[in-house]
């Protein structure tokens, strides 16, 4: 079977992780696979490593310029003419829009929704036209992957399919890699010296993403416990100036790692204590998973998608609210016993309910229904 992967950007994230993963597992499978995006990016240099073929669409963009779009869907489509894929599966909304105006649903169309373009918390004006824009080429989708139900709900509620075009694949991570292997107690760094605690939060620092709150929260802290606190910031974006001259003014110790491949990304989150994970609106939100795959209480925003994988039994929901992210640091922070418990709940929800392999096997399952 044939495979065209499109997403807009090849830059490292979440979505560009996903199409790495599906990649890497239908490459075993001896499917024929190719990837349409942006060059330059950290997926077009792991598609290299995986082995499947990288084309570069340097017309693809978020803009509504329609000397761009033609030429965005003119590779499309010759591309496709030199493919010839039995499916297209599109991973962003501004790809996923050019690839169904350049086919026109000749040939079998996927589109994984990691976050609808129109989701809750953006600009109203561009929110309709996004939808207007998703209306428009829901004709030439012939199934709707929803990363969480939350996904989904949006998509009935917005009329874009009936809801046998709607299937809900949640993200996965990999139990079976030696970077996922179970901690024990002693191997937290909160075991090591110094009574030190590490937060760490992943992700585009970028809206939505909202790690400002948790350095205010931080900061409102006791005295004795910021201290002792160390913030790292794994992620690179618009907003890491801003976050790094918050973080002086406020005094606190924050760490920016920048932007990292997902090895080192768990790396780091094995020597964490506590994931923080605020954001204004989420589809899902895969970091969080890597969070629980090493056994990581989670303290999240009460939104989209999070709610889906983070309770009660494995970490703290919040409101984006700087007094709320405060109470549910201090209350980590003050109880190793709740930490650990939190952390071992999540990991083990994450292996029974969120695997790599449950996923890539649930998209496969799709690709084969839809060539029947």
């Amino acid at each position: 079977m044939k495979i065209l992967y499109l997403i807009t950007k090849s830059e490292l994230g979440g979505a560009q992780t996903h199409v790495a993963d599906l990649c890497r597992y239908f490459k075993k499978k001896e499917f024929e696979i190719s990837v349409m995006s942006m060059g330059g990016g950290w997926l077009q240099e792991e598609s290299k490593e995986i082995g499947v073929n990288f084309v570069v669409n340097n017309f693809f963009s978020n803009s509504a310029n329609p000397f761009s779009i033609y030429k965005a869907t003119r590779e499309i489509k010759k591309y496709v003419s030199e493919f010839c894929p039995d499916i297209i599966h599109c991973h962003s909304s501004a790809a996923a829009f050019l690839a169904r105006i350049a086919i026109r649903g000749n040939i079998k169309t996927i589109y994984t929704a990691h976050g609808w373009g129109f989701n809750l918390g953006i600009n109203p004006l561009i929110r309709y036209a996004v939808l207007i824009a998703e209306k428009i080429t829901a004709r030439y989708t012939d199934i709707y992957i929803c990363v969480s139900e939350f996904i989904k709900k949006l998509g009935l509620k917005y009329h874009l399919a009936p809801e046998n075009k709607l299937r809900v694949i949640y993200n996965g991570v990999n139990f079976n890699a030696e970077e996922n292997s179970i901690l024990t107690n002693d191997q937290r760094s909160n075991d090591i010296q110094n009574n030190e605690i590490r937060l760490a939060f992943v992700g585009r620092l970028a809206e939505p993403k909202r790690p400002e709150l948790v350095i205010e929260a931080i900061n409102l802290l006791p005295l004795e416990v910021k201290t002792n606190l160390k913030f790292s910031i794994i992620g690179d974006g618009p907003k890491r100036n801003a976050l790094e001259k918050l973080a002086n003014d406020r005094k606190v110790k924050v760490e920016f790692k920048g932007a990292l491949p997902r090895n080192k990304v768990v790396a780091e989150l094995r020597l964490s204590n506590i994931f923080v994970f605020i954001s204004a609106w989420e589809g899902f939100g895969l970091s969080i998973l890597e969070a629980m795959s090493v056994s990581l209480p989670v303290i999240a925003s009460n939104i989209g998608g999070i709610r889906e994988v983070v309770n009660a039994t494995n970490g703290i929901l919040v409101k984006n609210e700087i007094g709320q992210i405060r109470e549910a640091i201090l209350k980590l922070v003050r109880d190793k016993d709740l930490r650990l418990k939190l952390g071992a709940q999540g990991r083990k929800i994450a292996e029974q309910n969120f695997s790599l392999e449950k996923m890539c096997k649930a998209t496969e399952e799709v690709y084969y229904d839809i060539s029947k």
